[in-house]
């Protein structure tokens, strides 16, 4: 049965790590992962997952801080800040990049963060000269292939408001979970 099917009851049934009390399957989300009013909680899995689009740029995974720049400055500072290395490390603490180059310079990423129980949350930013082509499509399809032969089931939250967004998750395959999913997610 695919995910866009399965009640939130369900969805919170499969993340949740076997052998977990089911009075402790709910929990809040980490501090600052709450879902807005205007937000939305996406899932995909192996049953919603399309099939992979063209392959139209040159793919690597993990751009070097010297890739990740050339994507930084294309982009608008608002765009650019979930993206951004820490102060700390030279790249951000990512647990999967997945980048598109072309004519040597990258212009579309996929992240996906560490890992919550059996969650990794995805996003992905393309130049803005470069979107509506693919691009977008291709690195959020091999990162979500990567974290589900992980074991994972990849994530987004998006706002309600952003079209493109929310086209760019549904043609990979990503299924609206809950608007109201609120501050529930699995224990970890």
């Amino acid at each position: 049965m695919a995910l866009a099917e399965r009640t939130i009851a369900e969805a919170l049934r499969i993340l949740t790590p076997r052998g977990v009390a089911e009075g402790e399957r709910h929990a809040t989300l980490p501090a600052g992962e709450a879902l807005g009013a205007n937000e939305l909680l996406a899932m995909v899995d192996e049953q919603t997952l399309t099939g992979e689009p063209q392959n139209n740029a040159v793919l690597v995974y993990g751009p070097a801080p010297m890739l990740l720049e050339t994507l930084r400055f294309d982009v608008s500072p608002e765009e650019w800040r979930p993206f951004a290395p820490s102060p700390a490390r030279e790249v951000p603490a990512d647990r999967l990049r997945v980048g598109a180059l072309r004519g040597g310079v990258l212009v579309a990423l996929a992240t996906a963060g560490a890992p919550i129980g059996s969650l990794s949350r995805l996003r992905v930013l393309v130049s803005p000269a470069f979107r509506q082509i693919g691009l977008g499509h291709l690195v959020l399809h091999r990162a979500v292939q990567a974290l589900l032969r992980d074991g994972l089931l990849p994530y987004a939250t998006l706002v309600s408001t952003d079209l493109g967004a929310r086209a760019l998750a549904r043609a990979v395959g990503f299924v609206n979970v809950s608007r109201a999913f609120g501050g529930l997610a699995p224990a970890y």
